[in-house]
């Protein structure tokens, strides 16, 4: 995601989507920041020693390290952007909203979820409202992915 801006930005105004690089359409950057892969794939690990399936039921075998994996997993995922666009020294005032996608993206995804990390510090939520909040989360989300990615493609390099 952190590239994808960078890229968009070093472009000539109104050219990233097209002529210049990275070339792709701006639902690109909506995608990357709404499939922060990384992070999904250490929660997968993380489950696999912090929980246990018995009789079809997963239950949650380590909840304190799962907890601290949830909050460790959120700093992984806004470190992800953030390092690259420190090290390219492109930072801007935009990018306090950029970097905070990725980690809310990653607790809608475990809330659509069951047995994950998210259910290791918020056990008391019931089904209808963590799906309702995820499902409002991901299109605010996405939309405003795409809305960021917008403003970078028409910015000056």
């Amino acid at each position: 995601y952190a590239q994808f801006t960078t890229k968009r930005e070093e472009a000539q105004p109104n050219t990233s989507t097209t002529a210049s690089p990275p070339g792709m359409r701006t639902y690109a950057d909506a995608l990357a920041a709404l499939v922060p892969s990384e992070v999904l794939t250490l929660h997968a690990l993380i489950l696999s020693v912090t929980t246990k399936v018995e009789n079809n039921v997963t239950k949650i075998t380590a909840p304190e390290t799962l907890s601290w994996a949830f909050l460790g997993l959120i700093i992984i995922s806004m470190s992800l952007y953030i390092v690259p666009r420190l090290l390219a020294k492109k930072w801007d005032m935009l990018d306090w909203f950029r970097m905070a996608i990725p980690p809310v993206v990653f607790i809608g995804w475990t809330m659509l979820q069951r047995a994950t990390a998210f259910d290791a510090i918020f056990l008391e939520m019931s089904d209808a409202p963590r799906t309702v909040i995820a499902l409002f989360l991901a299109v605010v989300l996405g939309a405003g992915a795409t809305a960021l990615a917008y403003k970078a493609d028409q910015k000056q390099p």
